[in-house]
């Protein structure tokens, strides 16, 4: 698998890209990132044909703090899980932030990008979920 049918196309018919009919490993990455980025912004219950897509609204599990944590982390990983098939191995785990006053949950996200050859490449990056229940990626 590789990148979406639609950044695919948008791929192909850049003018002014010298390798038009080429996906690379990094451009993989960056589909797989967004996606995720967009994923994990969306609400369960606001796609009317996946209603489990996306993780829950912070504002109806912050009142189970600290058992929140966990809600949140296995949302992640399950819907990480079932809806980006690229990415293999999945593993969210927190971060404790004792630096800061604010109410910020930051997990980091690890899984194996499957690429469209057969290897396996790893991915690694942290988010952190404000308290409006915006996650950003770093």
């Amino acid at each position: 698998m590789s990148a979406s049918l639609l950044t695919r196309i948008a791929h192909a018919a850049d003018p002014y890209s010298s390798e038009r009919h080429t996906w690379r490993d990094h451009d993989l990455e960056s589909a797989v990132i967004s996606h995720l980025a967009n994923m994990l912004n969306n609400r369960q219950g606001s796609s009317l044909t996946c209603p489990d897509y996306g993780i829950p609204e912070l504002s109806e599990i912050i009142h189970d703090f600290p058992e929140a944590i966990g809600i949140m982390q296995r949302a992640i990983k399950n819907s990480v899980q079932l809806y980006e098939p690229r990415l293999k191995n999945v593993q969210v785990r927190h971060i404790k932030n004792e630096q800061t006053h604010q109410m910020i949950l930051e997990f980091e996200i690890t899984g194996q990008l499957q690429l469209p050859d057969g290897r396996k490449q790893p991915l690694r990056f942290s988010t952190q979920m404000d308290d409006n229940g915006n996650l950003k990626f770093q």
